[in-house]
Parts: C-alpha cells; structure tokens; sequence
C-alpha cells in the first residue's frame, strides 16, 4: 500500500466520523446538559432532566401556563416559587431514598413487575393509551424514567411504613379523642324537596317554584306529600324525600350546614348548591357511640402520628445533610 493510499483512507476515515460526530453532537449536547445538577445531596445529583419531568408533572397537574407563571406572588413569579417546591420535594426526597438504602429497603422483583404490569395495562388501553403517550410527551419522561419515579415514591412509602409502624393509638388516646370531637360523630337523617338548576336562566324560575312549595309547608301541607308531587330528585322523590342518615362531609357544604343546624322536625328555607334549590326536613338525629367509631378513630389518631414522627425525621436529616443548589440549572428549565 503506497503512502498516497494511506492518506487517502485516513483522510476518507475522517471525513466519516466527522460526518458521525455532526450527526450525533446534538444529541450528545442535549445528554450533557439534562444531567447538570439542579442540586447535590450528600453528594449525590439531582439531574436537569429529572427536575424537568418533575416540574412539568406539576404544571401539567395544575393545566398552569406561561402567562399565570409570570405573575408575582410577593417578590418572586409563581413560576420561582414552583421551581423552589418542586426542588425542596425533590431534595427530601433524595434524603429519604438514601436513608432507605441505608436500610436496606427496596422494592421486590414481584413489586416492580406490578409496576410494570399497571403502566402496561394503562398504556395498551384503548382509550387511555393515547392519553398517556401524550402526558409524557407533555412532561418530557421517557417510558422507564416515568417508571423509575413511580419506584422511587413507592420506595419513600415503604421507608416511611417501616419507621412508623410503632406509632399506635392507644385506649386513652382513643376516648380523649372522642370526647374533644363529640360533634364529628353525629349523623342527621333528612329529606329534601329539590329543584334542578341546570342552566342559570332557570334559576329566578326555579326558586319561585321553592318558595311556593315551601309556602305550602307553611300552611301545614304534609312535607312527604310535596316531596312525591314537586321534587325533581328521583332517586328520593318516590320515599318523599328521604335521604337517609348521612355525617359531616358527605353531602355538599351549604347543604350540610343547614342539615346540621335543624333540630328533629325542623324545616329550612331555601338552600342553594351547585345542584340547585333545595327545602330540608330533618327527621333524626343520633350521637354515634364510641364503639362505632372507635376504628375509624384509632386510624385517624394513628396516621397523625405517623405523619408527624416521619416529619421530625425529615427535618432532622435535612440538618445532617450537605445540600448545594445551582440556580442557574434550575432558571434554565422552562415549559
């Protein structure tokens, strides 16, 4: 092979990893900036990309959009103050994967593959599979990055169910409880006469009509009867009303605190929700015992506990921790 030849397939050689270098610099330039750090934790980094995908979740979760980012709430735009949550969460987050590894928690093979199975199943839905595909175009995430997230919050739960599962309830705490919220543990049975606003031009129509019936009542016309002839509930209508005993949280605001306000054969006036017009007839009322609530109570008592126990945590390895931050990382994600 003569020298001329050499230099030519060097120079061929070149020519194409040049060509191979070109195509693939962009790539390369997109790698090496998604692993800056927006942030070290006891020496280990919190990557661009996985801030990325965190904060878009955010955006997309809440559908906010540039125009409602740039606004300012105090000194910053709602945009900073997002950033900066979504940052802390990660931070504690990486603080609590480490101490999980410290103890040696992780997920089983068994674990995993139901995460695997859930995404999959959901993926080749037909009619969430595209919605899918979209939300993580929207939040930038591949399929495995979106994965690895779900296993490292259910790895944060497993941590958070082994260092909390001594914190009980005990009988004391229990019955304390119970006579300090005595009022959470009543339940009303009540009827109602409603009348359906579906459209705001009803509405003057609508409450006429409420008020006529209720000027009925007033004159002793029978509430059950009314019910059956006016009520356009018709799931309650055919029982004169009647909704059953129901407690504190399972019927919509206003319509609760009147219920909760009428004594037994009380009749409100006209209550307005979301569902329209309504005339409440309470019909009972009864003092849930202790022994009826007693586990629900006890789950209550315990779960405060546990939340309050694993936060005393955090704060104390957040002390313990080396943190550093890099602003200038975290100003150059944008949706």
């Amino acid at each position: 092979m003569t020298q001329k030849t050499k230099i030519a397939i060097f120079a061929s050689v070149v020519v194409v990893l040049l060509i191979i270098l070109i195509a693939v610099t962009p790539e390369i330039v997109k790698y090496i900036d998604e692993n800056r750090a927006v942030a070290i934790v006891n020496g280990e980094k919190i990557t661009k990309k996985e801030f990325s995908i965190n904060y878009k979740s955010q955006i997309d979760y809440y559908g906010l959009d540039k125009a409602f980012l740039a606004q300012k709430v105090g000194s910053k735009t709602y945009e900073e103050q997002i950033k900066e949550n979504v940052l802390d969460g990660l931070i504690v987050r990486q603080i609590e994967l480490q101490q999980a590894k410290k103890r040696n928690i992780i997920l089983t093979a068994q674990e995993k593959k139901a995460i695997e199975d859930q995404i999959n199943q959901y993926k080749n839905d037909p009619q969430n599979g595209l919605q899918f595909k979209q939300y993580l175009q929207t939040i930038g995430a591949t399929e495995d990055e979106y994965k690895d997230q779900i296993i490292k919050s259910q790895i944060v739960s497993k941590l958070f169910n082994e260092l909390t599962k001594n914190q009980t309830a005990s009988m004391f705490e229990i019955e304390s409880y119970y006579n300090s919220h005595k009022t959470d543990y009543i339940k009303v049975k009540a009827s109602h006469i409603l009348f359906k606003v579906s459209d705001s031009k009803e509405e003057t129509t609508k409450k006429k009509k409420a008020e006529e019936v209720l000027q009925m009542i007033k004159n002793g016309q029978n509430f059950e009867k009314l019910a059956k002839k006016y009520s356009e509930d018709e799931n309650t209508k055919q029982k004169g009303g009647d909704l059953g005993y129901f407690r504190k949280g399972e019927m919509v605001k206003e319509f609760e605190d009147v219920a909760f306000s009428l004594g037994i054969g009380e009749i409100s006036g006209i209550v307005k929700t979301s569902y329209g017009f309504h005339i409440i007839k309470v019909t009972d009322r009864k003092q849930l015992a202790l022994n009826d609530v007693k586990d629900e109570i006890k789950s209550t008592i315990e779960t405060q506990k546990k939340q309050q126990y694993f936060q005393s945590l955090i704060e104390k390895w957040k002390k313990e921790a080396k943190i550093k931050k890099f602003e200038n990382v975290l100003k150059s994600v944008s949706i």
